[in-house]
């Protein structure tokens, strides 16, 4: 790292959070789009993304616990997943009695377009910057990513 003078760092790095949720702030209608298209409510939404994330799937129980509810409210928001063809129940591979919920493909693509909603980043907006300004933000993108790999490595 090069030798920064501390209060022009604080002034930049001050700068790019604020630019940052700027940015975020005027993608939200943008980001929103997918998830408010679903016909899914936000308890529905929260299970799916839940079990999009458990490689095993979940039990009815442990959702429940998860999301805070009853094991009928959970009953009744998992059929409704399934009746959507989000979810699906499977028998759990130890012990045939438990039944696992797990994500179907139209499930975890339905989570992919909610995650992938990011019109700020979108190629009709990238087109409208200068090569100046693109081959700026490829070369801050790029130290983004080779700080994250150092961080992970």
């Amino acid at each position: 790292m090069d030798h920064d003078d501390p209060s022009e760092r604080d002034s930049v790095l001050g700068e790019l959070l604020r630019l940052q949720r700027e940015l975020e702030n005027s993608a939200i209608p943008g980001a929103l789009k997918p998830m408010l298209d679903m016909q899914l409510t936000m308890q529905q939404l929260k299970v799916l993304a839940i079990v999009v994330t458990e490689t095993r799937g979940g039990s009815i129980q442990s959702l429940a616990k998860t999301v805070g509810v009853s094991l009928a409210t959970m009953s009744g928001i998992v059929d409704r997943l399934g009746s959507q063809g989000m979810i699906e129940r499977s028998a759990d591979s130890n012990d045939q009695r438990v039944r696992r919920v797990v994500a179907t493909e139209r499930g975890r693509e339905s989570i992919q377009r909610v995650l992938a909603a990011r019109p700020e980043l979108g190629l009709p907006l990238l087109n409208r910057l200068s090569l100046d300004d693109l081959r700026a933000l490829v070369q801050g993108v790029r130290a983004l990513v080779n700080a994250v790999r150092e961080g992970v490595a």
